[in-house]
Parts: C-alpha cells; structure tokens; sequence
C-alpha cells in the first residue's frame, strides 16, 4: 500500500502507470473515481495559478527578473516554487529576462573588437625601446618553463633602458599574484624611479587587472599594453625568454627547487652582472644602470 498524503499518491501512481486505466489507478490509491478528478482538477487549477504568479511578476518587473529573482519575490508572498520550475514556465510562454539574453554572433563580434581597440589605445609605447634612461621603461611579461614532470611560471620585469632584469617572480601557478611579486621586488630594488615611467606589459588577464593596474599606478608608473597577438609589442622581454630558453636547457630534467634555484643565479649572476648584451654596445646590465644612474 502506498504511504503518503492523497495527492502525492495520486502523482506516485500517474507516474508508475502512466497509460493504466483510471479504474485500477484508484484501486491502487483506495480512492473513489470522484475524488480522483476532483484531485486533477485542483492540480491543474494550482498549476495556472503558479503559471499567472510567475508570468505576473516576470511581466511587473518589465522583464528585468529572472528565476532567481521571480523565485525570491514570490517566496516573499508564501509560494514555494524551484528556479526550474520557472525556467521552464518561462520558457514554455516564450519570455526571457533581458539581463539573460543569449547575445548573438555579431553582437560577441562587436565586442571584441571593442576590446581590441582599446588595448590599442593603451599601447603608449608603440615598439619606442630605444630608451636609455634608467628605470623610465619596464617590460613585463610571464613565460612557461618545462621542468622534470611538470611545468613552472616565470614573471620577469626587464628595465628597457639598460636590459637589467630588475624584478622576477618564480612559481608553479601564473595566477595575478606572481606578477604582483615581481612588481614589488622591482619596485623594492629601484626606488628612484625616472619621470613618468611606464610599465609595459601584453593584455593578460594578470597584467590588466583591477588590482594589478591599481598596484602599478600607486607606484607612479603610466600603464601601457601591448596589441593582442602582436608579440613584437613587448619585443625586450621576449628577447629575454628567448636567450634564456636557448642557455638554459638544463633545466628541463631538475625538479622545482632545483630549477628555481638555476634561473635566479642565471638572471643575477650571469644575465645581469655578466652576460655581454649586443643592445647596450656588448655591455652587461648592471655596468650600463650604474653608468647611467650616476
């Protein structure tokens, strides 16, 4: 015998034996033919009341509600109801919120090329990397480095005016912060910065950011990105990851630790105090800042 209250029973049985006859369904439920229909009609006239409730509130709301929002207001009203089931009331009266309208082709299209414009507008630099000032123009950029059974993320900030790379951070993610840690350590090491000095960068989601822009221009430098897909934008740094790629192949077989420790003695040691650059008149780095800075 089934166990509950009549109307759901009632709706047990419907969808246990969907084509049985009405006769037998009510031998299941020991209920009388009477009841029965009294029983569906009241469950179809609840359901048009819902479907008014909710197509009500949709149409109240200017169309600006969507099921969430229709499922919080009329729980304020004592009707308890699911989000999918005024999805699908919606859906079957052909309404759709305005904020939950699928966008078309053109309309994504417009967008990007929206957004494409207006990194273009932020490129302040335009390939100008002659700059020999001292701490006047920063390159920024993250690259990926592939290490004994996985990979590891390098964030480098290279001084375009004297090639010295003044700020890196190492990790196994390229989340935002890596390139927050390189930005403070370069800013740490180089206080005294150039007149209105630049930070350039490509227009990663890391380098573009609301909280990396604001770290970037409390700083004092003027933010500027790079053309999407135009890596010749950001030409210094990735000059850098070229040479260190090419010199560093050792360190595809060690293990984190061990490989972190490699680039940081590389970029200190050799590529800033060492290393001849054919840019700066085969000079290194480190000779060409206190030159300069003096």
């Amino acid at each position: 015998m089934l166990c509950g209250t009549r109307s759901e029973r009632v709706k047990i049985t419907k969808q246990v034996f969907p084509k049985e006859k009405v006769s037998i369904v009510c031998r299941i439920l020991t209920a009388s033919r009477s009841s029965y229909y009294r029983k569906e009609k009241t469950v179809k006239e609840e359901e048009i009341a819902l479907e008014k409730a909710i197509i009500s509130t949709f149409k109240r709301n200017d169309g600006n509600s969507g099921r969430i929002r229709i499922k919080k207001e009329l729980a304020s009203n004592g009707i308890r109801v699911s989000e999918w089931k005024i999805s699908r009331i919606l859906k079957k009266y052909g309404l759709i919120a305005k904020g939950g309208r699928k966008k078309s082709k053109k309309a994504v299209q417009q967008k990007k090329m929206q957004r494409k414009e207006k990194i273009m507008r932020q490129n302040l630099i335009k390939d100008k990397f002659s700059i020999t000032i001292p701490n006047k123009l920063w390159s920024s950029d993250i690259s990926e480095f592939r290490i004994a059974n996985r990979k590891l993320y390098v964030c480098a900030i290279i001084d375009v005016g004297t090639r010295r790379i003044v700020g890196w951070a190492i990790s196994l993610h390229m989340r935002e912060s890596i390139v927050h840690d390189a930005f403070k350590m370069a800013h740490g090491r180089n206080p005294h910065l150039a007149e209105q000095p630049y930070y350039h960068s490509d227009g990663g989601a890391q380098f573009t950011s609301k909280e990396t822009t604001e770290l970037v221009e409390k700083a004092g430098f003027i933010k500027s990105v790079s053309r999407p897909g135009v890596p010749q934008d950001n030409q210094p740094i990735e000059s850098f990851w070229k040479t260190i790629k090419r010199e560093m192949l050792s360190i595809r077989h060690m293990r984190f630790d061990e490989a972190k420790q490699t680039i940081v003695k590389y970029i200190e040691l050799y590529y800033n105090s060492a290393r001849l650059h054919s840019s700066i008149g085969y000079q290194c780095p480190n000779d060409v800042y206190y030159k300069l800075a003096i």
